[in-house]
């Protein structure tokens, strides 16, 4: 039997990578959306098709990470197709920016509950399971912002920074358990056609690789510590092309 990835948000950008490459690997994947069926729908089908029908299944379903109940509903429905859930992949999140001074409750509120409560409540609901078998991982998608001052993101900094924290608390925590917890902190990885010509000209600028990141990127990244990083647990990997560091020097 195949090991099985619970991925949130996986639909689309890094979580569709990243599921398209666990699948390709041998895993299963089961892997959630929050908005468009139709296009979870399309993804699951178009998964099947170039796998083929004797590859790894792919299940699609709907869940609001914010909402407890519907996460442990949802660990309880995959456990019972796929047999067990070996790891965990916290890609869903929001972003809402705006100065502070701008800044409403409602989008504080938004930003949190998704990109912090939410990675709570989905790794509270997979331990019990993963605790039962003595194994497993737990990998959050942050972001630099998360480790770095950015302007305008006051809520998703908290967000991220606290995903950060609270994962190394949670990696000292399981360990006994043989469950690993890392965090993939990528930069700048939407499809080119996203960025004017200027604007990608100025992400390749401050980028020491000089060129932008991509999903497959961040992807082999979380296939990296979720299959082979072993002995690695509470870290947070950068997929930047070396920017926080050029970023942190450049400060001094």
């Amino acid at each position: 039997m195949p090991k099985t990835a619970l991925i949130t948000g996986g639909s689309r950008g890094i979580g569709r990578v990243t599921a398209m490459r666990l699948l390709a690997d041998g895993w299963a994947v089961a892997f959630t959306y929050s908005q468009s069926l139709d296009a979870a729908l399309k993804f699951q089908e178009e998964a099947s098709a170039v796998l083929g029908s004797d590859r790894p299944q792919i299940a699609a379903y709907e869940c609001d990470v914010r909402d407890r109940a519907s996460n442990r509903k949802l660990v309880d429905i995959v456990l019972k197709r796929f047999g067990s859930i070996d790891a965990l992949v916290n890609n869903a999140g929001v972003r809402d920016d705006a100065l502070l001074y701008n800044m409403t409750d409602e989008q504080w509120d938004d930003v949190l509950e998704t990109d912090l409560r939410g990675v709570w409540s989905m790794s509270k609901a997979v331990l019990p399971a993963m605790m039962k078998q003595q194994n497993g991982a737990i990998v959050n998608v942050v972001s630099l912002s998360g480790l770095h001052g950015v302007v305008g993101q006051t809520n998703y900094s908290a967000a991220k920074g606290g995903v950060i924290a609270m994962s190394r608390s949670l990696a000292r925590e399981v360990a006994r358990s043989g469950i690993r917890v890392n965090c993939v902190a990528p930069g700048p990885v939407m499809p080119p056609e996203d960025y004017t010509a200027e604007e990608r000209a100025h992400l390749v600028e401050l980028t020491p690789l000089k060129r932008l990141g991509t999903a497959e990127d961040v992807a082999r990244m979380v296939r990296f510590l979720i299959g082979e990083a072993e002995f690695s647990t509470g870290g947070v990997y950068l997929v930047d092309g070396g920017r926080l560091n050029a970023s942190t020097a450049s400060d001094q």
